[in-house]
């Protein structure tokens, strides 16, 4: 129960911080192009709790914590008070329209930069494991090098290398890859890609490339009784080889313990700085992978050499902050591009569920930290979605709004109409498919 409600609070708070930037975008905008607010809502549905304040403005909380608006006076109509929303001149209420996606943007923007200025903490380029017969093996990358360039473009975390990777999704041609050895000597590689991962749902890129992070094998859980157990192995146990195999990764360790085909195996561990050597025979398991099991659970513990903490100064900070806006922007357009063009499957679009997935994910194993990294990441995405010339939309709206004044004459109320119909029944059918999406990941 504690566990549901930990996602559940996770995913209103974010959505509703979100949601109350963003339509708190268009607020101020309006203010300052005294337009007249007639109702500031977050969340839809009927509302349970409203205050007026001096400026005869309505705040709304409403019932379900999704999405939000701003009424205007004059909104989508023809009123001529001074103080309307069509009243003003193009360029006012382009502003208005468009202040609520870079509110998106400034709120990921001012996150970046106060955890840079806090201090972050990062995964480095480091190579664990590289898998046998896998694109990066027979590129020539080797295990306990580190990437420092990607189609010549520098790299040092894993979420700049993932970015960089993300941009040849559904491709054919070549990632060049450039990497270091612990002597800081250098080697280029050449990894050859034919639509590369298209119409799949890619999570980690690396590993895609068999590069798996440089990492310890930590037994979280026993089967009571089962092969392990029996043996003498514990909780907290760091499982470092198997018949004098090093394992780097659950791969490996799954590979060697099936391999033996139900014969004893050495599993060398280290516990409280000691080294211990523990003779095991695995049980053949009926599930459906059909396999040789010792009982165990493991989690993958990242290696502390691998961490990266770093300090940013003001300027300094702030000056990566507006990089990292800028490329998680360009990022969500490319995704999005790649999308339309087919090289991406759109099963990789989620909705509420997988929002509140990663939210309760982001607080439960990663902290405040990795859950405002998911905010100003989901902050650009709602920037980005609002900017599409989609009527309904904030983009839609200032397409229209330009067509207009191209025009030099309103538009037609049959051609608005119909766009307008058109741009709720894609919003619907984009919110189906993506519930889908989310189901299909649960299920």
């Amino acid at each position: 129960m504690i566990a549901v409600l930990t996602y559940l609070i996770s995913f209103v708070v974010l959505i509703s911080v979100i949601t109350i930037i963003h339509e708190s975008g268009h607020f101020f905008a309006a203010r300052i192009c005294k337009v007249k607010v007639l109702d500031f809502s977050i969340g839809m549905g009927p509302s349970i709790f409203q205050k007026e304040d001096k400026h005869h403005t309505n705040y709304n909380l409403r019932i379900l914590p999704i999405g939000g608006f701003v009424q205007m006076l004059g909104e989508g109509d023809d009123s001529s008070e001074r103080d309307s929303f069509q009243s003003k001149p193009y360029y006012k209420r382009l502003f208005i329209v468009l202040a609520g996606p870079m509110a998106n943007f400034i709120l990921a923007f001012i996150i970046f930069a106060g955890l840079n200025l806090y201090g972050i903490q990062e995964i480095s380029s480091d190579i664990g494991q590289v898998k046998k017969d896998s694109p990066a093996h027979n590129a020539g990358i080797k295990s306990g090098t580190r990437i420092i360039s990607i189609d010549d473009s520098d790299v040092e975390t894993r979420m700049e290398v993932q970015s960089a990777l993300l941009r040849r999704l559904g491709e054919t041609g070549i990632i060049n890859i450039e990497t270091s050895d612990f002597q800081g000597i250098t080697s280029s590689h050449q990894i050859y890609i034919s639509d590369w991962l298209i119409g799949q749902e890619p999570n980690d890129l690396m590993k895609d490339l068999g590069m798996y992070l440089p990492s310890e094998i930590i037994i979280a859980q026993l089967t009571e009784n089962g092969p392990a157990a029996r043996s003498g192995l514990k909780i907290g146990d760091k499982i470092n080889a198997i018949d004098f195999n090093e394992i780097q990764s659950w791969e490996d360790l799954k590979v060697f313990i099936n391999s033996s085909e139900g014969k004893e195996i050495l599993v060398s561990i280290s516990r409280n700085n000691s080294n211990f050597d523990y003779v095991v025979q695995p049980e053949f398991n009926q599930n459906p992978e059909a396999q040789w099991l010792i009982g165990i659970a493991a989690n993958l513990k990242i290696l502390p050499s691998s961490i990266m903490k770093k300090r940013y100064g003001f300027f300094e900070g702030s000056i990566k902050a507006l990089k990292d806006t800028y490329s998680k922007s360009a990022e969500s357009i490319i995704f999005l591009k790649k999308m339309v063009q087919g090289l991406i499957s759109p099963r990789n679009l989620g909705g509420p569920v997988m929002i509140g997935q990663y939210a309760g994910d982001s607080i439960k194993y990663g902290g405040l930290f990795s859950f405002l990294m998911l905010m100003a990441l989901i902050s650009i995405g709602l920037g980005i979605i609002n900017l599409l010339p989609i009527p309904v939309l904030d983009g839609g709206q200032a397409v229209m709004m330009t067509l207009e004044k191209i025009k030099g004459s309103p538009l037609s109320e049959n051609f608005v109409g119909i766009t307008h119909r058109l741009g709720i029944a894609f919003i619907v059918c984009l919110m189906i498919f993506t519930f889908f999406n989310d189901l299909a990941r649960i299920f």
